[in-house]
C-alpha cells in the first residue's frame, strides 16, 4: 500500500468543531432545489407548477448534458419554482406530501440506469470539476475517506454508526466501467477491508485530503481529456443503496459547525431541506458558508445546502474594526508568517474572524503560497498567466491539475489579501470557453 506524506499544507484551528454526536432532523414541509448554483449549468425544467413529482422523478437537467438527470427526494406537488435574471431558475419548491411514494424504475447494472436515476449527477471529474458527459467513460475513480478540510466529515466515525452500502457501489462501478478505484484512508481507517479498490494512506495535513491533492501525487492528469472521476463517500454510499434496496436513500448527513451554530454535530436530513429547519444559530450577526470556510460558497439560512456539500459551516461575521491593529504585538492574531508572536504560540491563543485585515495589494513573490500547496506548481506563475489569459502558458503550469479547493490556502496565507482559488476558477472557466 503506497503512503503519500503531505509536509506542506496547514489544518486551521478554528472553533465549533462539531461533535461525534448525529441528530435527526424532522422532514421538512417542503424542500428546494437551487440549479442557479451549479456553475456553467443551462437549466432544462422537466416539470412545472402544480405537478406532482414522486421520489426519484427527474425534475430537471443541464441543457448541455441532456442524458443526466437531477431528480426529486420526496413526493408532492410542486409549489413553486422561482426565476432569475435572464429566465435562469433560482430555485424549485416541492412540497413534501411525506408518503415518499417511489418513481418506478429497472433496476440493472448499466450507465443508462445511473443517468435516468440521478445517480450519476453525483460523479464529476477533474479537470474542471464538473459533471462527466454521458457519452464518456473513466480512466478511474477516486474516493477521500479522509476529508481535510475545516469542520469536514469524519468518515470513520459516520459510516461505524448508519448503514454501510459501499461494497455494493464498488462493485456496481466495477461492473459499470471497469476501471481502477482509488481510495485515500487515514492509518487508522474503517475502510481498509473494501475488496476491488487500490488503497493510499493519506495523513490528515489540509489539504491532503483533498481529491485533487490526491490525483496529483497517484496518477497525475495530462489535458483537458485526460479526466479522472470522483465522487464523494456518502454518494458511493447512496449508489450502493439503490441497487441493494430498488429505491433511493434521499438524505444527506452533514456537518455542522463554527461559532454561530448552537450545537456543532452531525445531522441527517432530507435533501433539500431550508438550513433554517436543520438546526438553531445564534442570534449575533452570522454568516452561513455551504461547505468549508476555505472555499465554500455563502448562501442564506432560507436555502438549502448545495448539491455537493457535505458541510456547512456557520460563523459569526465581525464588523468592529481594530483601532492600529498592525502596530500590535498580535499575541492574539492567527498568522502562518512569523509577522505576530502568536506564530511562536502555535496560534493556539488567536482567535479567527471574518475581517479582511487591509486592502487588496499587489502580488508580491514571499513563497506564502508556496509553502502551503502541496503540488508540483508554481502557483505565482499560474496565477499571473490566468490574470493574463495565456492559455498556452496556462497548460505548462498545470491549470488541468489545479482545482480552488486546493488553492484555498493560499488565498488564506496571502499577504497581499490576492483570491488565489476564485482567480484558478477563473482560468478552469476560460479553458472551458475555449476547448
Amino acid at each position: 500500500m503506497k503512503i503519500i506524506k503531505i509536509k506542506k499544507g496547514h489544518n486551521l484551528k478554528i472553533s465549533g468543531k462539531p461533535s461525534n454526536k448525529i441528530f435527526n432532523v424532522p422532514e421538512s414541509t417542503n424542500v428546494t432545489f437551487h440549479p442557479a448554483r451549479f456553475k456553467s449549468f443551462k437549466t432544462k425544467l422537466l416539470i412545472k407548477e402544480n405537478d406532482y413529482v414522486k421520489v426519484g422523478t427527474p425534475i430537471f437537467f443541464n441543457k448541455n448534458n441532456s442524458e443526466v438527470m437531477f431528480i426529486s427526494t420526496v413526493s408532492g406537488n410542486v409549489k413553486d419554482i422561482v426565476y432569475g435574471n435572464r429566465r435562469s431558475v433560482e430555485s424549485i419548491v416541492i412540497e413534501n406530501d411525506k408518503k415518499y411514494k417511489l418513481y418506478t424504475l429497472d433496476i440493472n447494472k448499466s450507465k443508462e440506469t445511473l443517468l435516468k436515476s440521478g445517480l450519476w449527477s453525483l460523479i464529476r471529474q477533474k479537470p474542471f470539476s464538473k459533471i462527466p458527459d454521458s457519452k464518456s467513460s473513466p480512466k478511474s475513480f477516486f474516493v477521500s475517506s479522509v476529508p481535510t478540510e475545516p469542520f469536514a466529515v469524519d468518515n470513520n466515525f459516520l459510516f461505524r454508526n448508519i448503514d454501510n452500502h459501499l461494497q455494493k457501489g464498488i462493485d456496481v462501478l466495477k461492473e459499470i466501467f471497469n476501471c481502477d478505484i482509488n481510495m485515500g484512508i487515514s492509518e487508522k481507517s474503517e475502510f481498509s477491508e473494501l475488496k476491488d479498490i487500490n488503497f493510499y494512506k493519506i495523513n490528515s495535513l489540509h489539504p491532503a485530503g483533498n481529491v485533487g491533492v490526491q490525483i496529483h501525487h497517484i496518477d497525475p492528469i495530462k489535458n483537458a481529456d485526460d479526466t479522472r472521476w470522483y465522487l464523494s463517500m456518502q454518494d458511493l454510499n447512496r449508489i450502493g443503496y439503490y441497487f441493494e434496496n430498488n429505491k433511493h436513500f434521499n438524505y444527506k448527513y452533514y456537518s455542522i459547525g463554527g461559532n454561530g451554530v448552537v450545537e456543532a454535530s452531525y445531522y441527517k436530513t432530507l435533501i433539500g431541506t431550508p438550513i433554517e429547519e436543520i438546526t438553531k444559530f445564534s442570534n449575533k450577526n452570522i454568516r452561513f458558508i455551504a461547505g468549508d470556510i476555505l472555499n465554500g460558497c455563502e448562501t442564506s439560512q432560507q436555502n438549502s445546502i448545495d448539491y455537493y456539500d457535505e458541510v456547512l459551516s456557520v460563523i459569526e461575521a465581525s464588523e468592529k474594526r481594530e483601532f492600529l491593529g498592525w502596530l500590535k504585538p498580535g499575541i492574539d492574531k492567527y498568522s502562518l508568517t512569523s509577522t505576530f508572536l502568536s506564530k511562536i504560540i502555535s496560534n493556539n491563543k488567536s482567535k479567527l474572524n471574518t475581517h479582511l485585515n487591509g486592502s487588496v495589494r499587489t502580488i508580491i513573490p514571499m513563497g506564502n503560497w508556496e509553502s502551503v500547496l502541496p503540488m508540483n506548481i508554481y502557483p505565482e506563475y499560474l496565477v499571473k498567466s490566468i490574470l493574463c489569459k495565456d492559455i498556452d502558458m496556462m497548460e505548462k503550469l498545470g491549470i488541468y491539475e489545479s482545482s480552488p479547493e486546493d488553492f484555498a490556502l493560499c488565498s488564506f496565507i496571502c499577504q497581499s489579501k490576492v483570491e488565489v482559488s476564485k482567480i484558478i476558477q477563473d482560468g478552469l472557466d476560460l479553458i472551458i470557453e475555449e476547448i
